[in-house]
């Protein structure tokens, strides 16, 4: 219900799967999704954690240069037309903070929909603002190519290391399988 209203995120309790934080997720994700050899696209810059996951997946990682709306897909399309995953923080990017315009998530969604692509959406600090709403999540714009990690660390407790993915329904049991597999 708090995804729903807070974030617009379209789920239901069976596509929500428990983790030990987002860096937990990225990493089930990333294994479920992709194979080795297997191209991606992440924000440049990005998230340590996040290209350290994909490299040690075997993930051949593109990094996007970010710009004032955020990544820039047409770019990316255009350079690295291969790639079978986007890893994106599309409300608050990290570190630069600007979130993805909606343009430009428009055309993620639709380039995941023509390429069979998955779009991992990662919601950092999207629950801390001093100003005006935040923009809804991605996944609410697809619910089947959006993959949704987030996490209760800045509102509760950093060392809590509790967070969560909503997961397209054809991917929650084998992330739960992979989940139980490291853990």
């Amino acid at each position: 219900d708090y995804l729903r209203r807070a974030r617009a995120v379209n789920c239901d309790p069976e596509n929500i799967v428990i983790t030990e934080g987002t860096q937990q997720g990225l990493y089930l994700v990333s294994k479920v999704l992709l194979a080795p050899g297997d191209a991606a696209w992440a924000e440049d810059p990005a998230y340590s954690g996040l290209t350290s996951v994909l490299e040690d997946c075997g993930v051949r990682v593109h990094r996007i240069p970010v710009d004032t709306q955020g990544l820039n897909v047409a770019n990316a399309m255009n350079a690295y037309p291969d790639a079978r995953a986007a890893f994106v923080t599309p409300s608050h990017q990290y570190p630069l903070g600007m979130p993805l315009s909606m343009p430009r998530r428009l055309a993620l969604v639709d380039w995941a929909r023509q390429h069979d692509g998955w779009l991992v959406e990662d919601d950092y600090d999207s629950e801390l603002r001093y100003a005006g709403q935040p923009f809804p999540a991605m996944q609410g714009l697809d619910r089947d190519r959006v993959v949704y990690l987030g996490t209760f660390s800045k509102v509760l407790a950093p060392s809590l290391r509790l967070g969560y993915i909503v997961a397209p329904d054809c991917l929650v049991k084998a992330l739960v399988g992979a989940r139980a597999l490291i853990d």
